[in-house]
This record gives structure tokens, C-alpha cells and sequence, in this order.
């Protein structure tokens, strides 16, 4: 979430608008969080992070 009206904000936000791993979510719809991150079902960070460690090893360890 980008809750900056600045212009440096608003560049950021047009620079990762197209990546594909990037949803943007209309700012109408005025949500929390937590709620914003269940309808793209987003996850913490913590469990992400442990995700990727553990296939990252996975990987490398039959390399």
C-alpha cells in the first residue's frame, strides 16, 4: 500500500503499477490493511520470507 500523494509516491506507484506481482487496489474503496490484504490474499511477511527460505534450499540442495 502507497499512502503518499507526493509526487515521489505517486511516481513510485506508476513505476511498479505493471509488474506482475503488483496488485493495486482501488483507493475508492477505502479498506483497512488487513482487510486489503485478504482480498489479494496477501499473507505476513514472516510466513513468505519462511516459504521462500525453505524452497530456496530445496532447490539448492539438490543442485
Amino acid at each position: 500500500m502507497i499512502e503518499d500523494n507526493t509526487p515521489e509516491g505517486k511516481w513510485l506507484l506508476e513505476l511498479i503499477r505493471g509488474h506482475k506481482s503488483v496488485t493495486v487496489m482501488d483507493e475508492k474503496k477505502k479498506k483497512g490493511f488487513r482487510e486489503a490484504v485478504a482480498e489479494c490474499n496477501g499473507r505476513p511477511a514472516a510466513e513468505f520470507f519462511d516459504e521462500m527460505s525453505r524452497q530456496a534450499k530445496e532447490h539448492f540442495d539438490h543442485a
